[in-house]
């Protein structure tokens, strides 16, 4: 490693929210960003939630432009199917090793489908916890970026090179972007400064049989939950039963499964309590007559949050304070088991859905990537801070977390540690010591503007305030505006 100025780099690992924001804030400041993700696309789960609490905003419409800037930006290298395998070096001046798997698709790809519709294998689709299917060759949501097309090795009937029976996709690609000579590539960065955003996952609920998780179809974590609530989800925006296809009419969503249990997740998940409250206050809006949201008590403690509950409750959202024993079955309903607390006394009742609010664990691999970057974890497992004041020092100097890589937290939350965490990374970049003034081009070349105008309804959010095709009459009509649609 050579003993030269400070590199202008800083690497970025995970491209969730937290990494996108971090991320944005560096390329937007000079700096340039090696964003490294370890799944096909980036925008991690928040890129798979219906709406955001409190405010019950379209989730998708918000991260949808983060996510598009973050690819189009000139400044930031996006590594996805990607994780970092060796770091060396000091601060200012790291050099890390990144492996890239193949994605089997290029960039030739133009998303027209072509390829999923004529490939063979069906398999369960991991967000949706296996409510709907995936092609082996498949794009992960509508708004994915990178916008190429995948390859699941391990679902695809072919092993390249040594075996390839099948060429649907090959064959059915007009613009050949299918290639399977695509191989597992080692790239090398120097950067400045490195940040952890890797986030979390929900925890297996088959680890509590009581439950009847993966016996009862009808019971399902809070993700699969809003997979149902979203519109790009299986059930396209229905609450449906997942064993019969009938509408709910009863909903029992309880918290704390795994946390706040020393014989699984010892501490509080966070975040459990809001999202369970919203999606309870969005199954009374979808028109599901009886919710019950059952809590060891309601830790509903940042701006706004209070104000939810309370609205929780005049929506019709019965809160009882207990905690769930078991699910069984009876006459093709569920029935629940739990104590209410309040009263003293043991409650049994029939539902048609039971939602399970998982624990939030640390991510897989965050052990061994620890172990490559020199940095702590804590008794849970996530991220060690140096500092208990300190959101996002590591005990590796020039290594910072954000986010949910340190311990549970909200979108709000990685938010905002993840711009800190830049604002630290930046100064270890030799744009901290030499800034330059730089000429910004004119935008536009004297050419007339071109403006496309898409009006969301982003359910009753905007379409129950305003007339969605009124305004896109509007748009039409407005100068320089050459489309517009709802």
């Amino acid at each position: 490693m050579s003993s030269s100025a400070p590199s202008d780099t800083v690497l970025v690992i995970g491209g969730g929210i937290a990494g996108i924001q971090a991320a944005l804030d560096l390329a937007n400041a000079g700096a340039r960003v090696v964003l490294v993700e370890r799944s096909p696309v980036i925008g991690g789960v928040m890129a798979y939630l219906d709406k955001n609490f409190p405010t019950l905003d379209c989730s998708i419409c918000i991260e949808a432009p983060k996510i598009g800037e973050v690819i189009r930006h000139p400044n930031i290298e996006v590594l996805t199917l990607a994780e970092v395998v060796g770091v060396r070096g000091r601060p200012g001046d790291y050099e890390v090793e990144i492996l890239v798997r193949p994605r089997f698709v290029t960039d030739a790809c133009t998303k027209c489908g072509r390829c999923s519709e004529v490939c063979p294998v069906a398999v369960p689709f991991e967000v949706d916890g296996g409510l709907s299917l995936r092609k082996a060759v498949f794009l992960p949501f509508p708004q994915a970026e990178p916008g190429t097309y995948v390859i699941d090795a391990e679902a695809c009937l072919n092993d390249p090179p040594r075996y390839m029976p099948c060429d649907r996709c090959l064959l059915a690609c007009e613009a050949g972007a299918i290639d399977f000579t695509m191989a597992p590539r080692v790239v090398r960065r120097r950067v400045a400064a490195i940040i952890v955003a890797t986030g979390f996952r929900l925890m297996d609920p088959r680890r509590l049989p009581q439950y009847g998780y993966g016996v009862y179809p009808d019971v399902l974590t809070s993700l699969e939950f809003e997979r149902l609530l979203n519109s790009s989800g299986p059930t396209g925006g229905e609450i449906v039963r997942p064993s019969d296809g009938r509408r709910v009419e009863s909903i029992l969503f309880a918290a704390c499964v795994g946390s706040r249990d020393d014989r699984h997740a010892p501490y509080c998940s966070r975040f459990c309590c809001m999202y369970v409250l919203k999606q309870a206050i969005q199954a009374r809006e979808h028109g599901v007559k009886r919710v019950t949201a059952l809590f060891m008590d309601v830790r509903a403690y940042g701006k706004g949050f209070e104000q939810f509950f309370r609205r929780a409750l005049e929506e019709g959202v019965e809160v009882v304070r207990g905690r769930l024993a078991r699910v069984y079955q009876r006459g093709g309903r569920l029935v629940a088991v739990y104590e209410d607390t309040s009263r003293g006394e043991v409650v049994e009742r029939e539902y048609d859905m039971v939602v399970l609010a998982p624990a939030a664990l640390p991510p897989e691999g965050l052990e061994e990537l620890a172990r490559r970057l020199g940095v702590g974890l804590g008794p849970d497992g996530f991220v060690e801070l140096a500092k208990p004041w300190d959101p996002v020092e590591t005990h590796r100097p020039g290594v910072f977390v954000c986010g949910s890589a340190s311990g549970p937290k909200d979108i709000a939350d990685s938010v905002q540690e993840a711009s800190a965490a830049a604002a630290r990374a930046l100064a270890l970049t030799r744009l901290a010591a030499r800034r330059e003034a730089e000429e910004v081009p004119e935008a536009g070349g004297g050419e007339e503007p071109r403006i496309a105008v898409f009006v969301c309804h982003c359910g009753t959010n905007i379409a129950g305030v305003v007339d969605v095709k009124e305004v896109v009459e509007f748009a039409r009509r407005l100068p320089g505006v050459v489309h517009a649609e709802d």
